[in-house]
């Protein structure tokens, strides 16, 4: 008796079929990828933030300096320090590191630890303390005034605790995507801090790089919590009470104009609603004021 054996036809049918089967599986796969690495993260996140918190239980309540010394020139001030022993200088990093214990947890498994900066072959501690994944919301829990010292708060001035940022996932180089930034800015307070005589903030020289922008053409959004990783399209955030939860650009925006500024214009991008260089009041809406004024952006 003859085996019945497939047809071309068939063959190319079962082929045909097995093609479709992968390019609608594939990137289902990727997704799911990519959402278990977001989970990851905000595990990461929220592990920060609960070391913080211990932090605080250890020093009355008041939040980590952002840095404990004085800094010098963007980039170099630190490196000279550490590299020569002159002057230690360490961020919240290794401040909150005796309650955490893990370099691990500061890498974004979304991103991964490009070049190995962080826990990889070249990192150092200079590296650790800096390009670090997750950044703080620096301006208002450790003020950085004449860009010399930082300022440390009191959680207990918290008027939402739930509603205001503490730590988000960053990336705080516009010319250089493969490194995290240890400090986040604010969207909205670049105006308000580039012409103050004493609170500084950072930037990486490029044109809106230290203020958030949704309209760049080619550029993509500018944040200070995603900046060129557009792997989660937003961020995964800790609050100031402890909770963590992921929020998209235009929510962790909200009470500025983020949505129609571009990083081109007089201001490098959003402007808060009805902010002034004096300081006053913040909208009830805005996520990163300690105590709803904007007093710490102009001291």
């Amino acid at each position: 008796m003859k085996n019945k054996a497939f047809t071309l036809i068939e063959l190319l049918v079962v082929i045909a079929i097995i093609a479709i089967l992968a390019a609608i599986l594939f990137p289902v796969f990727a997704q799911a990828k990519l959402a278990a690495k977001k989970t990851a993260s905000l595990s990461n996140t929220k592990e920060i933030g609960l070391s913080e918190i211990m932090y605080q239980g250890d020093n009355d309540d008041y939040f980590v300096l952002c840095s404990n010394a004085t800094y010098g020139s963007p980039l170099g001030g630190f490196t000279a320090q550490v590299a020569n022993s002159t002057q230690p200088v360490d961020s919240w990093v290794y401040l909150v590191q005796p309650y955490m214990k893990n370099f691990g947890i500061y890498v974004d498994p979304g991103v991964g630890d490009v070049g190995g900066l962080i826990v990889g072959a070249k990192s150092s501690r200079y590296n650790q303390d800096l390009f670090v994944e997750y950044g703080y919301n620096y301006l208002f829990l450790s003020p950085w005034y004449g860009c010399v010292s930082g300022v440390a708060r009191s959680s207990s001035q918290a008027i939402k605790p739930s509603e205001t940022v503490m730590f988000t996932t960053s990336q705080g180089f516009t010319n250089h995507p493969e490194r995290g930034w240890y400090a986040s800015n604010p969207p909205g307070a670049w105006p308000i801090i580039a012409p103050a005589p004493y609170a500084c903030i950072w930037w990486d020289g490029s044109q809106g790089s230290g203020n958030w922008s949704s309209n760049n053409g080619a550029k993509g959004k500018i944040t200070a919590s995603t900046r060129a990783w557009k792997t989660y399209n937003g961020a995964n955030v800790v609050w100031v009470d402890g909770h963590a939860k992921f929020g998209s650009d235009s929510y962790l925006a909200q009470g500025t104009d983020y949505g129609t500024a571009v990083y081109s214009n007089s201001n490098s991008g959003a402007m808060i609603n009805g902010s002034t260089s004096k300081g006053g009041t913040a909208p009830s809406n805005y996520l990163w004021s300690l105590d709803g004024t904007l007093n710490d952006l102009t001291f």
